[in-house]
């Protein structure tokens, strides 16, 4: 009778010991969702680079639309990732909305957009993910 305390404590003991492993498993988890996010994100600004540089592309309002979408991919994106993020990443996602955002205006009124902007925010945003 004297052995169930004992066994009872050293279940404990290891429930205590295993559960800081349990919690680096689900941040190893989310570092990795948002790594494979941050791949998607670059892969869509690449899109969006190439798709905006095209001659024509924002003077053409068929071809506008191409770069529209593009944007809009990338915005679909930037939820996805700000819906699991944290504070730096958050902070982030957020510098690259408001890129996002007025590139869209611009392109809808077919203007110019500052596609640096958008390159260099999701670079940060990758940066972010990285450390998360």
């Amino acid at each position: 009778m004297t052995r169930k305390p004992y066994r009872l404590a050293a279940a404990s003991l290891a429930l205590l010991v295993a559960a800081p492993l349990f919690t680096a498993c689900k941040n190893a988890d989310e570092a990795l969702d948002c790594g494979k996010r941050a791949i998607s994100l670059t892969g869509d600004v690449q899109d969006l680079m190439d798709s905006a540089t095209n001659v024509g592309q924002i003077t053409d309002a068929d071809k506008r639309e191409h770069t529209l979408a593009a944007l809009r991919k990338v915005v679909d994106d930037v939820k996805k990732i700000r819906h699991d993020g944290d504070g730096k990443l958050n902070s982030a996602t957020d510098k690259l909305s408001k890129a996002l955002d007025t590139a869209v205006s611009k392109v809808s009124k077919g203007q110019q957009a500052d596609y640096g902007a958008i390159r260099d925010a999701s670079g940060d945003v990758t940066k972010a993910c990285a450390g998360a």
